[in-house]
């Protein structure tokens, strides 16, 4: 039912990203992350069209869908990992999302969609990944501009391991560069 959907990605408004709150910050949602992550997958994908086949439509569709499962297991920081492991907290987003879309017409269309992104199968899916990274960057930066220290979040590099567009590596370059600035 597509109202039970809308309620469900709803919650996503009030989940807050978890890292910055472990890091005293609650300002930023899963919903407010995903906006911006829709924002700078179009401009990455228009960027990349020059070099790659990209299909629009699929890459912001996987943008859109691709934090919906944390509507009904949360945010779950970069420290947990080692104590849940990335198969758990893997196997537990794709059964919420597989119960999130049941329902719906096109629900294994989008489930296939999300798991894409999940498995980085598609140009698409690697460029959504990439964004997904780059946003929380782009968010780390801002919150340093706001006094927090949040060195770790520059020096763990499994926030890097999907920068493999020469176009996200500058932009990212970009930011270090103002990052060094404003020190």
């Amino acid at each position: 039912m597509i109202i039970d959907f809308l309620l469900e990605m709803g919650k996503l408004k009030n989940i807050k990203r978890a890292g910055w709150v472990i890091n005293g910050i609650g300002g930023e949602s899963v919903a407010d992350h995903c906006f911006r992550v829709c924002i700078l997958s179009m401009l990455l994908g228009d960027l990349l069209r020059e070099r790659y086949k990209i299909d629009m439509e699929k890459l912001l569709r996987i943008a859109i869908l691709h934090d919906i499962a944390e509507s009904k297991i949360g945010d779950i920081p970069y420290e947990a990992l080692s104590y849940i492991g990335e198969k758990n907290k893997s196997k537990a987003e794709k059964k919420a999302c597989r119960d999130l879309l049941k329902d719906l017409k096109n629900g294994e269309r989008y489930y296939s969609l999300w798991e894409e992104f999940e498995d980085r199968k598609s140009i698409e899916a690697k460029i959504v990944r990439a964004a997904d990274k780059l946003e929380m960057m782009v968010q780390c930066y801002e919150y340093e501009k706001e006094g927090y220290d949040l060195d770790q979040f520059w020096n763990n590099e499994f926030n890097f391991r999907d920068f493999k567009f020469d176009i996200v590596k500058e932009i990212f370059g970009e930011l270090e560069k103002r990052r060094k600035i404003k020190k």
